[in-house]
């Protein structure tokens, strides 16, 4: 979606709660559009059913209310997987989104041994319970979750470590990858890397301690840390990439 498009309807949720007196709600925002928001100052709660939400939704209420998170459109399902290999988030998400359901209505989804954890918009929660019955080739089955009763399964992320000749953008996306310097460059000018969840088309780009990478047909990973220098002057990085 155009950054115009969506920061009007983002806008609109505020003048709609300043008109009716009551607490407005957008769908489910990815990390970017959560951002756009920020640089934009457009105020207000955002709440994905638990701390560390990835996707959250916007929440604008009355100068006279305090926000309350019971409030936010948000249902918890659990999803029970029976059979010999455990499905992956891919196969929870497309299981979702081939019964016809926006990406924007669901939530993070945590993955665990025997199945998976869904945050989804309460208005669609009834209807992925009565259609999931499968996810892959695994038997499930769905029931509402209380969002404060459970412990949730944690993401998981593996380290990686590597020496880097700078903290040029090409540099480290080909550390973080195993790639050559030269294909770093080309997946960079063709579109293929996000930075803090913006296209960066230049190579040169400096990237800091705390970014989040984006390489596409890689996945995502944070720099964790920048290290001390090797005698020839090459850089110790340290990512933490989501599995």
């Amino acid at each position: 979606m155009d950054d115009s498009i969506f920061l009007s309807r983002m806008r609109d949720i505020a003048r709609l709660c300043d008109k009716y007196r009551t607490a407005k709600f957008s769908r489910f925002l990815d990390s970017r559009e959560q951002v756009v928001l920020e640089h934009n100052r457009i105020s207000g709660t955002l709440f994905g059913g638990y701390e560390d939400a990835e996707r959250r939704i916007l929440g604008v209420f009355p100068k006279w209310q305090e926000p309350e998170l019971s409030l936010f459109p948000i249902d918890l399902l659990k999803i029970t997987v029976k059979g010999e290999q455990c499905p992956s988030h891919r196969q929870y998400l497309g299981t979702i989104l081939s019964l016809g359901i926006e990406r924007d209505r669901i939530g993070d989804i945590l993955t665990e041994d025997n199945g998976a954890y869904v945050f989804v918009s309460s208005d669609i929660s009834q209807f992925i319970k009565d259609n999931i019955t499968k996810i892959g080739k695994c038997r499930a089955s769905v029931e509402y979750t209380d969002l404060g009763s459970v412990d949730l399964p944690g993401k998981e992320f593996e380290n990686i470590q590597c020496v880097c000749a700078s903290l040029r953008l090409d540099a480290i996306v080909a550390g973080l990858t195993g790639i050559s310097r030269n294909e770093a460059k080309k997946i960079i000018l063709s579109g293929k890397v996000f930075v803090n969840h913006f296209d960066a088309q230049k190579i040169d780009f400096p990237v800091k301690e705390g970014d989040l990478l984006s390489v596409r047909g890689f996945g995502r990973a944070k720099i964790e840390e920048i290290g001390a220098k090797t005698r020839s002057d090459r850089i110790h990085i340290t990512f933490k990439k989501y599995i």
